[in-house]
């Protein structure tokens, strides 16, 4: 994880699955807890398993009403994930 620039949004890389699940969960907690909407960029991100999708769509489900989690260029893994599971979680935003 990095952050992107000066308060804009985290760059996160590598994959999510059971044996990072921990810091992605640490990691999401830790953005949940920032003012306004968690900005993501996920370009060098490769691959996020249905556990690491429902620690993102939980993460989302918990923040205060207004705010929202906006995620750049995810996985595919993780698109499908949310399409699948969460259709209408206004919380996440996908962006290109």
């Amino acid at each position: 994880m990095s952050e992107c620039g000066p308060g804009d949004c985290v760059r996160v890389s590598g994959q999510v699955y059971l044996d990072t699940l921990t810091d992605w969960e640490r990691i999401l907690g830790g953005l949940a807890r920032r003012e306004g909407d968690i900005r993501m960029d996920m370009t060098d991100l490769s691959f996020v398993d249905v556990a690491g999708a429902t620690s993102l769509a939980r993460a989302a489900q918990r923040l205060p009403e207004g705010r929202r989690i906006v995620v750049r260029r995810p996985p595919a893994s993780l698109t499908r994930s949310l399409e699948l599971f969460w259709p209408e979680l206004v919380a996440i935003e996908v962006v290109e």
